[in-house]
């Protein structure tokens, strides 16, 4: 037996239904990249940026062993790594908190571990929501979103539009599984399909990529850039493409990571490609004159070649 996402409840095919929903409903330039962007008269010559993203299941566990740090941590890089994927800089965030009932020491510490973090980024936490929700949340237990508003010279603005035929994509290695397909895990884990130790590996911090695409981003290297999240790789390298280019991939060249392993081989190949980043977090489209000098400028990120634009 292989067991599947929707095994774990979670129909990707609804969620892309509901997509197309609210492309249709809201902004549709916006809907579909990994940030949305904003202009305002205001604002001559720069763009608002906005992302909002929560860490899904993966709470579950991580309340489970008061492990906050991690879950502000994942808050901060689910938006961060998207916001920079349009090149934008941080400027606030915003919290929400569903809870059951208020345990001020859990999430006085996650707040806490929250705001240390933000600094560190120059960010500030403006402020949030907190609501008990008894009928709602599972008793002892809390979610949380994180709303991230970030600014961008328009002339700097990451554009799908400049990437062509001929470009490279470099993969940046990721430190596991982040924070996708934990309702998954989790259910491989109550059957005992992976042990203890396995599992705990599973619940390592997301990668925060911010730092060096940044810098990629101030030297002019990069066109495009995916954070590979829900979906997958290639869902998500698709975002980051026009759809007249076809993107090519060579999956060998991924640093191999035994989490994978163990995922495909419970999973089934298509089915772990199409949840988990499997080892590459972030994937970098930039000119094949400047291959050399991302590789060399990414080292700390374990670069890899991974494929190119046709």
């Amino acid at each position: 037996m292989k067991y599947s996402y929707l095994d774990a409840g979670v129909d990707i095919k609804k969620a892309d239904e509901l997509t197309n929903i609210i492309a249709n409903t809201a902004c549709g330039a916006n809907i579909g990249s990994f940030a949305g962007l904003y202009e305002h008269k205001v604002l001559k010559d720069y763009c608002f940026a906005a992302c909002c993203d929560g860490i899904g299941t993966k709470i579950i566990p991580l309340i489970e062993r008061h492990d906050t740090k991690t879950i502000a941590n994942d808050l901060f890089a689910m938006n961060i790594n998207d916001l920079i994927c349009c090149g934008a800089k941080p400027l606030f965030f915003l919290d929400y908190i569903a809870a059951n009932t208020l345990d001020t020491k859990l999430l006085g510490d996650f707040i806490k571990d929250l705001n240390t973090l933000l600094q560190k980024y120059g960010c500030t936490l403006l402020g949030g929501e907190t609501s008990e929700l008894s009928n709602l949340i599972l008793k002892n237990y809390f979610d949380a979103a994180g709303f991230l508003l970030g600014i961008v010279k328009k002339d700097e603005i990451l554009n799908i539009n400049t990437v062509s035929g001929g470009d490279v994509i470099i993969g940046l290695k990721s430190n596991g599984v982040h924070a996708n397909g934990f309702s998954l895990i989790r259910k491989l884990y109550s059957d005992n399909m992976i042990n203890t130790e396995t599992f705990t590996q599973t619940l390592a911090p997301v990668r925060i990529y911010y730092d060096i695409v940044s810098k990629l981003c101030e030297n002019k290297l990069v066109k495009s850039c995916a954070n590979i999240t829900g979906g997958g790789i290639l869902a998500n390298l698709k975002r980051a493409v026009k759809k007249d280019l076809k993107i090519e991939l060579d999956y060998s060249k991924i640093p191999n990571m035994k989490i994978f392993e163990i995922l495909k081989d419970l999973t089934g190949e298509k089915e772990a490609y199409g949840t988990f980043n499997m080892g590459a977090g972030f994937c970098l489209v930039v000119s094949s004159l400047n291959v050399k000098k991302v590789l060399d400028l990414t080292q700390d990120y374990t670069p890899f070649i991974f494929g190119e634009i046709v």
